[in-house]
C-alpha cells in the first residue's frame, strides 16, 4: 500500500514537471519556423505569457427574477399571414385580402384593428379584411389586437408594393 502511494506521488511529480517544460523556436532547412519542447541546435527558448484565466463567478442563492405574468387575455399575439411582408401586388385594382392569425382564440371583448398607411380601415373580431383597392406605390398594412379598454395587446405590420396595369 505504501509503495502504491509512493508510485502515485512520483508519477504525479514527473507529469507536472513535463507540463512546465520549455518551448523552443528554431528554423528548419526550408526556412519554416518550428516550435518544439525539445531543444534542437540553434534554437532559442520562447518566453510564454502567463496563462489567461478568469476567476469563477459567485453563485447567488437568490432565484432569478421573473417578469410579472400578465393575464391570459393579454398574452395573445397577432401575425399578418397574407399578404407576405415585402410582397408585390401586381394589380391594386383587384381586392386584396389581409389575413391574420393569433396565438390564441380572440376573446369576444378584444378587437382587431386593420390599418393601411396609418389610417384605420376596420375594427372587428374578424381575422380577415378585404381592401377593395390599393393605389400604386409602397404601403404599410398593420393589424393590432386591442383589449376591452382599447390598449394594444399585440401588433404586426408588413410593407408591400403595389403596381397598377399600364404603370
Amino acid at each position: 500500500m505504501i509503495r502504491c502511494r509512493f508510485f502515485i506521488l512520483i508519477f504525479s511529480l514527473l507529469s507536472s514537471l513535463s507540463l512546465a517544460a520549455e518551448i523552443y523556436r528554431s528554423t528548419d532547412q526550408y526556412g519554416n519556423t518550428v516550435f518544439s519542447d525539445k531543444a534542437p541546435k540553434n534554437s532559442t527558448p520562447v518566453e510564454l505569457p502567463p496563462i489567461n484565466t478568469t476567476p469563477a463567478t459567485e453563485l447567488s442563492n437568490k432565484p432569478p427574477r421573473r417578469a410579472k405574468s400578465s393575464p391570459a387575455s393579454h398574452s395573445n399575439q397577432i401575425t399578418i399571414q397574407n399578404p407576405a411582408n415585402g410582397a408585390i401586388i401586381p394589380n391594386g385594382l383587384i381586392p386584396t385580402d389581409v389575413r391574420i392569425t393569433t396565438k390564441e382564440t380572440v376573446d369576444p371583448s378584444q378587437r382587431i384593428v386593420f390599418e393601411l398607411d396609418g389610417h384605420t380601415l376596420a375594427s372587428s373580431t374578424s381575422t380577415q379584411y378585404t381592401i377593395s383597392r390599393l393605389s400604386r406605390g409602397p404601403h404599410r398594412i398593420s393589424a393590432s389586437l386591442l383589449d376591452q379598454n382599447g390598449k394594444t395587446i399585440s401588433k404586426d405590420s408588413i410593407d408591400i408594393m403595389v403596381y397598377q396595369p399600364g404603370s
